[in-house]
């Protein structure tokens, strides 16, 4: 009991000390509260070629900093950063940025933001235990460069919709963003009055753009006295599909100028450039096939440049090779019977009874595999719902995406009859359509193994649905390895299957310089020898060719390119082209990338 109310009156002794001590003399001595140090002001150069998203989105990839308040213009970036991101951020110094390379300073003094900071830390009450975030300063500094404008934010965002629309023209999806300084509008609203309005104003008139009218097509920003097209980078964002572009009546001087467009991902479809009054015009004037080639390297499908068409050898050495695109290839017109007899009875059994093809057509030692790759380049025919249906396929890949360990991966080989019928009647359905030849290509050729003898290895091209999966389209190519033998007179001894996302045909389609395939379409019986399509003479001399660049290549040990571009530069003639590749190289200017 007298425990008990020595306890009572300690508390309340206590309690009474909280209340009546001042609050500096209840704090602990010896630890002094923690303060935040202020933002840091950096000026980052070297960063011209590249727009204001792609370089925060770079510093953030790279060192994980925020830049904050940021006033973005060619020559130079200023922004603030937290004090402690310092020193990650200023180790970006000399680092590579979009052809250039980032220089980085700290500002001395305070800037805006810091000043602002500090106000706020001078006037906190002793009840206050934490600076203003960095946010509040940045969403302040803000506030302090829109009180610069004469309107609210919506009143902005609305005269800037009014101003789009009067210079919109729906029926041809037109936009004239020409010569805005001298627009009424614009000098009315006074964004273009300061440097610090003005970097952000194209970026903002974008975004109402894209709201308002985003089937744009055709931008005109002819007359804006534009030195590099950094400052609207942001148009190849907006409009990522648009197809015809003026830049007429500026100052772009240089390829360098035109970088922050030039990767092909940001104007791909693009068909028509101005450039006209231009001082990068008169650098080309007595270059004009070297012009529209660099112009076409950096917008692909360009066909119109000031008014003229692309040459055409331009257009076309931008998708072809140095060789003939083949469609098929067989060694010989007997492999050719085989392989097209043997194919049309294969798939028309894969599709139609799996277990009994097995039995049929693969020898008893036969081993089966198949790989998925769910990441080729997708292409317009691909299908979004494509990737969501691979699981029947990942179970059975040997992909080492897809299989966790060296045990898995050996399971995963299927070998017999039996272990290949499971297999095989585990995959979903499918359907074959052989009679467009246009959808597949073989290649097929004897060889001799020295385990087995002779044989034929087949590798195939091609499609196929799913009609369970809502006739979902795949691309597949396999190799197969036959014998003689068996009851049909040829045996399945090895079968790779590769799955993957649909991309059509165009790979294969016959170009200017393309080889005649048959176009026999497949039955399942063998095709008589009176159908099969004869060599053409221009398939003969493009036959003889590839054989002299060979030649050159086996005496010489020049690449592929190279012994192709001495064959042709010598009209295919074998003695001259040895002995111009000779001549050169006892001058020593053949490079060294020739031999590689």
């Amino acid at each position: 009991m007298l425990r008990r109310k020595r306890e009572r009156r300690n508390a309340v002794k206590e309690n009474e000390m909280v209340i009546d001590t001042p609050l500096e003399k209840r704090r602990t001595p010896g630890k002094p509260r923690a303060t935040r140090e202020p933002p840091i002001s950096v000026v980052i150069t070297g960063h011209s070629k590249g727009s204001e998203d792609d370089l925060i989105s770079f510093v953030w990839r790279k060192v994980k900093v925020r830049l904050m308040n940021i006033s973005y213009s060619p020559a130079s970036v200023t922004a603030v950063v937290k004090s402690q991101d310092f020193s990650r951020l200023n180790g970006l110094n000399g680092a590579a940025f979009a052809g250039d390379h980032l220089a980085i300073r700290r500002v001395d003094g305070a800037s805006n933001v810091t000043q602002d900071y500090r106000k706020a830390k001078t006037k906190r009450s002793f009840r206050s235990v934490s600076a203003p975030s960095l946010s509040a300063l940045a969403t302040q500094a803000q506030r302090n460069v829109s009180k610069t404008l004469p309107q609210s934010t919506n009143e902005t965002i609305e005269k800037l919709r009014q101003f789009l629309q009067t210079r919109y023209q729906p029926a041809t999806k037109f936009l004239d963003l020409g010569n805005l300084q001298q627009d009424p509008l614009l000098k009315q609203m006074g964004i273009l009055a300061e440097a610090s309005t003005k970097s952000k104003m194209f970026p903002a008139l974008m975004k109402v753009a894209s709201l308002n009218f985003p089937d744009v097509i055709s931008v005109s920003l002819s007359d804006n006295n534009l030195q590099s097209v950094t400052a609207v980078t942001t148009l190849a964002q907006t409009w990522p599909k648009l197809l015809n572009l003026s830049l007429a009546n500026n100052r772009i001087t240089s390829l360098s100028d035109l970088d922050p467009w030039s990767p092909k991902t940001k104007l791909p479809e693009l068909q028509e450039l101005v450039l006209v009054g231009n001082p990068i015009v008169t650098t080309f004037a007595n270059r004009a096939m070297d012009y529209q080639r660099e112009m076409v390297s950096r917008f692909p499908k360009l066909r119109l440049l000031d008014g003229n068409s692309i040459n055409s050898e331009i257009i076309a050495s931008q998708s072809t090779v140095p060789f003939p695109v083949y469609q098929s290839f067989f060694d010989k017109v007997e492999t050719e019977q085989i392989v097209n007899s043997f194919l049309a009875a294969f798939f028309k059994g894969w599709d139609e009874n799996r277990s009994a093809l097995v039995n049929q057509l693969y020898s008893p030692n036969a081993t089966f595999s198949i790989s998925l790759n769910a990441s080729n380049v997708r292409t317009n025919f691909s299908q979004k719902t494509d990737t969501k249906k691979w699981g029947a396929y990942k179970m059975k890949s040997r992909n080492l995406l897809y299989s966790q360990s060296q045990k898995e991966s050996k399971s995963r080989l299927f070998n017999g009859h039996e272990e290949i019928s499971n297999a095989v009647k585990s995959l979903p359905a499918t359907a074959h359509d052989l009679s467009d030849r246009s959808q597949w290509v073989f290649d097929g050729w004897n060889l001799v193994l020295p385990s087995v003898g002779a044989a034929i290895k087949i590798v195939v091209h091609g499609q196929f649905e799913e009609p369970q999966n809502k006739r979902l389209l795949r691309s597949f190519d396999r190799t197969l390895l036959i014998l003689p033998g068996g009851s049909t007179g040829i045996l399945i001894i090895n079968d790779l299957l590769v799955i993957r996302s649909f991309a059509g045909s165009l790979g294969w389609l016959p170009g200017q310089s393309s080889v005649r395939t048959s176009n026999n379409a497949m039955s399942a019986s063998a095709s008589k020898p009176s159908d099969i399509v004869q060599p053409r003479p221009e398939q003969a001399m493009l036959d003889t060719r590839q054989q002299i660049v060979l030649k050159i290549k086996a005496e010489t040990g020049l690449n592929d390119y190279y012994a192709h571009m001495c064959c042709e530069q010598n009209n295919w003639d074998y003695n001259s082209a040895l002995a111009s590749f000779l001549e050169l190289k006892s001058r020593n200017v053949i490079p060294a990338e020739a031999f590689s």
